[in-house]
């Protein structure tokens, strides 16, 4: 016979999630910044303040956490995603922005 385990006590601390964030350009972005659970490129390049039109956005690295199917529709290069494409977001996803075109001074 199986006795029955004691209630364990429930403390908000074990419910806690973090929040959503990645990391542009190595600068950590959250919720608060404008981080979504799905956004574009054109969204992602918005945070560092590039014109979508001169963006090029990249994927550097996704964490392992056990996520699965995490597909980015990419651009011409390897890892560079679409402005236009929607992409879920992984937490502590990290993404590189950089310009198109140089603008010399």
């Amino acid at each position: 016979m199986v006795e029955p385990s004691e209630p364990q006590e429930l403390h908000v601390e074990d419910l806690y999630l973090p929040d959503l964030h990645i990391f542009v350009n190595r600068r950590k972005f959250e919720e608060g910044d404008g981080v979504r659970s799905e956004m574009t490129g054109r969204q992602i390049a918005a945070l560092v303040n590039v014109p979508a039109e001169n963006a090029i956005v990249r994927v550097e690295s996704v964490p392992s956490r056990g996520e699965v199917g995490v597909v980015v529709e990419t651009g011409p290069d390897p890892g560079e995603v679409d402005l236009d494409t929607v992409i879920t977001i992984v937490n502590g996803m990290h993404f590189l922005v950089t310009r198109r075109i140089v603008e010399g001074g």
